[in-house]
């Protein structure tokens, strides 16, 4: 008779699985960690490994979207307290992604990881084809999702840009920010009206503070240490 896994089983087998790839690439890079690697660490069996989620970078999918429904939800539990307006919602979204990056350079490598690997990038670039095309359907009519889905090309490309150069005295997260904001809205044409409105809107929101917050739940969740800045 084969043995069934109780769903609590299931939960510890994925945590110890996804903690111990977390350490190694955070540690090593996504790119010199091995399978191995994360069952030594981990004490899963690499079969089982291998037998639950198929590939590293698989494992990698599965932190992205972990760290992406972090994002969104520590995103709209503050902005939709001041808006329901959802093009303001999904700024407020992406902006806090770039203060997540700029804050942990282990979430930055993390999130560069899954914004570049083939798989993992078609992932990420289909959730957010479906987030847009959610937001702009109606601005749109005759945008189709495929139209969404080239256009999120560009946009995932200039997000990933953004993630990658550090912040410096020069070029402050507040102004990546706005920039980030300002060339995200007019590759879907949005007014002057409406860039304006969204760059006021993104000042009312601590994105520093909210970022740390969602950082340290990530991290905690999986049971890893990770550091902030001196000062944060």
């Amino acid at each position: 008779m084969a043995n069934i896994r109780s769903e609590a089983e299931s939960k510890e087998l994925y945590r110890k699985i996804l903690t111990a790839a977390t350490a190694l690439f955070i540690q090593k890079g996504f790119e010199r960690t091995t399978i191995l690697d994360i069952a030594k660490l981990s004490g899963v069996p690499k079969s089982k490994i291998l037998y639950e989620m198929k590939s590293k970078e698989e494992i990698l999918g599965y932190l992205v979207t972990r760290f992406l429904d972090g994002v969104t939800s520590a995103s709209d539990a503050v902005a939709k307290k001041l808006t329901d307006d959802k093009v303001l919602i999904c700024v407020a979204n992406e902006v806090l992604q770039i203060y997540m990056a700029e804050m942990n350079e282990d979430m930055r490598n993390l999130y560069l990881a899954g914004y570049s690997m083939p798989k993992t990038s078609e992932e990420v670039l289909k959730r957010r084809t479906d987030i847009m095309y959610e937001i702009f359907g109606e601005i749109f009519p005759d945008f189709e999702l495929k139209d969404f889905y080239e256009t999120e090309i560009a946009s995932m490309g200039i997000m990933r840009a953004y993630m990658t150069v550090p912040c410096d005295m020069y070029f402050t997260i507040e102004a990546k920010a706005k920039r980030l904001v300002t060339m995200l809205m007019r590759i879907y044409k949005a007014e002057d009206e409406k860039i304006t409105e969204a760059l006021e809107f993104i000042k009312k929101i601590d994105f520093e503070a909210v970022a740390k917050k969602a950082v340290q739940s990530v991290f905690k969740e999986l049971d890893i240490k990770t550091n902030f800045p001196k000062g944060e």
